[in-house]
């Protein structure tokens, strides 16, 4: 199959076409397989629900020898039709399931008449389910072994589904109301790691190609082609420059902290990732060709852009002529600064419609947030800052004209970010075209860090020197997911704190956060601070010490810190009862 596969790809790096759906791998909680086997995966898209009280859920994954676990206390008797504990992955939108194979433990309480306690596994989607396993204490439980938690005895597979999109492990009380499953042991259902097979169907757009390397002429010198991609499914992997039929230039586009990188670790040769959706959903690159290794003449050459199933697009599929000897060529693959004054023969074609080398590019927020005035970095003239929230897609808008007023139209801007952290480096994080009027607008990504923005109109397409720039600054705070459980409990009990810090980069040492707790209308006060790992998670506990009843409210804060480019954050607010 892997070789199948594999010829399959070059077929198509050869044909203008795109390719079939392809799958990928995604490992949760625990890596099952190869020399990681055992170290620690992400388990974001896992959430997980409790109906009635004195259930638990949650992630102890974080150590590598944990469990997405969902647990029904068995010390208290519970109300039947569901009660219980759920735990659920969900593939992200436009993806679905093929297959999976989950290692998990499962163990149940007592069972009377019209309440028996059950662990269960189901598949479905949004039109029905099907049920993998059902644990009761009259049938049994099949995986008990939990001295190993990648044992064969705890294995449970399914393949060759279609159309499923989720997959659910609960521990809930069965029958049927007014029935009550008694006290005894706990129900458990827990998984400790999770090999998902996700279906991709549908491959990446790339749009505004364009540079030295495609834009005709004789070529020498290393030479670079740009454009934007996008995918919103499993995201923009990579891209390859393919000449003569034969791949010159192969990369990864954007690594997104490390998450796009393949893993390498599965048995059917598929790429793996521990994030269900690996990648960016979009961004502008370039490739760079070194046109000194080619031999003199005329050449094919593809660009091919894939995303992490391996769906691929032909960008470009035409033809370069090498120049008889390379002497480093001129334009922007030869590190000369182009733009005006220079000789017509080095300059592309004009970019957009009246381009001009005096132009005029305004840009602006779109809609009111809070906004200050404030001073450009390093320059007098002044500029909008906006102060947002993570997770909020902020809009700009802009026009760009030339000097005299006139519209130009059908031109690409460049668009880059210099997070607000020392040492970050600018990248550029877009392409926008302006319109009919000039006119443009831009959603920003909604993981777009506390930033300094700019944006930059070449008059040729080839030009290395912007003619127009203008510049916004972004403030953005910290967004931070807080999950509790239990969330009713006692004196002398444990109550567990997990989640997860959004945003990049965060610290190789992990960022400090802060326990608030308050009862009623009183004031916040700290009782506790934490360090998240390098990917941003974190888990703490709290006994009670005093008996109730009170109803406690809790959240979680990140300060501003030198290393993590947000503002001050908290978190949602989560209410426990303690009896």
């Amino acid at each position: 199959m892997a070789a199948a596969l594999l010829l399959l790809g070059v077929c198509l790096a050869l044909a203008p076409s795109q390719a079939v759906a392809r799958s990928y791998h995604d490992f949760l909680c625990e890596i099952p397989y190869g020399p990681r086997a055992g170290s620690a995966a992400p388990t974001d898209d896992v959430s997980y629900s409790d109906v009635g009280a004195y259930s638990q859920g949650g992630s102890s994954c974080e150590d590598g020898n944990g469990a997405m676990m969902t647990r029904m206390d068995g010390e208290v008797e519970h109300p039947a039709n569901g009660s219980g504990e759920y735990a659920t992955f969900t593939a992200p939108a436009g993806l679905s399931i093929a297959g999976f194979t989950l290692w998990h433990y499962e163990q149940v309480g007592n069972t009377v008449p019209y309440g028996s306690p059950v662990a269960t596994i189901d598949y479905g989607n949004g039109s029905g389910f099907t049920p993998v396993e059902f644990c009761d204490w009259e049938g049994g439980c099949s995986a008990v072994t939990q001295s190993s938690h990648l044992a064969t005895a705890n294995e449970l597979s399914r393949s060759n589904l279609s159309g499923m999109t989720y997959i659910e492990w609960s521990a809930v009380c069965a029958d049927t109301a007014p029935g009550t499953c008694p006290t005894g042991p706990n129900t458990e259902e827990d998984v400790y790691a999770a090999d998902i097979d996700l279906v991709d169907e549908t491959p990446p757009t790339v749009s505004n190609v364009g540079g030295p390397l495609v834009a005709g002429g004789t070529l020498s010198g290393t030479q670079r082609v740009s454009f934007s991609a996008s995918d919103g499914q499993s995201g923009v992997y990579g891209g390859s420059l393919v000449v003569d039929g034969h791949a010159v230039v192969s990369q990864i586009l954007d690594s997104n902290g490390g998450a796009c990188e393949s893993l390498n670790l599965t048995k059917d040769g598929q790429r793996s990732f521990d994030h269900a959706k690996p990648c960016v959903s979009s961004l502008s690159a370039g490739l760079s060709l070194n046109t000194g290794s080619l031999a003199s003449g005329q050449h094919s050459l593809e660009l091919i852009v894939e995303d992490a199933a391996g769906n691929q697009t032909i960008a470009y599929n035409g033809t370069i002529t090498i120049a008889g000897s390379s002497q480093g060529g001129v334009g922007a693959g030869a590190g000369v600064a182009i733009g005006p004054g220079s000789p017509a023969a080095v300059r592309g074609a004009p970019n957009g419609t009246n381009a001009s080398d005096q132009a005029k590019l305004i840009a602006q927020w779109k809609g009111t947030a809070k906004v200050t005035r404030t001073s450009r970095y390093g320059q007098a003239d002044p500029k909008v800052t906006r102060t947002s929230r993570y997770g909020q897609a902020d809009r700009i808008t802009g026009r760009l004209t030339t000097s005299t007023g006139q519209s130009i139209s059908g031109a690409l801007l460049d668009v880059s970010e210099t997070p607000a952290d020392q040492g970050a480096k600018t990248v550029p994080i877009a392409g926008v075209r302006t319109g009919a009027t000039g006119a443009w607008t831009l959603t920003l990504p909604k993981d777009t860090p506390s930033s300094a923005l700019r944006f930059a109109y070449r008059s040729h397409v080839d030009d290395t020197v912007p003619v127009a720039t203008t510049a916004l600054t972004l403030r953005v705070h910290a967004g931070i997911a807080l999950r509790i459980a239990p969330r009713v409990t006692s004196v002398g009990h444990r109550i567990l704190f997990t989640g997860v810090l959004h945003g990049t980069p965060i610290p190789e040492e992990g960022k400090q956060l802060v326990l608030e707790a308050r009862s009623g209308a009183g004031e916040w006060i700290q009782f506790n601070t934490i360090r998240t790992d390098a990917e941003g998670r974190y888990r703490a506990s709290y006994r009670f010490k005093f008996p109730g009843p009170v109803t406690y409210q809790f959240r979680v804060l990140s300060r501003f810190e030198s290393g993590f480019p947000f503002l001050d954050g908290a978190s949602n607010v989560v209410d426990v009862h303690e009896h």
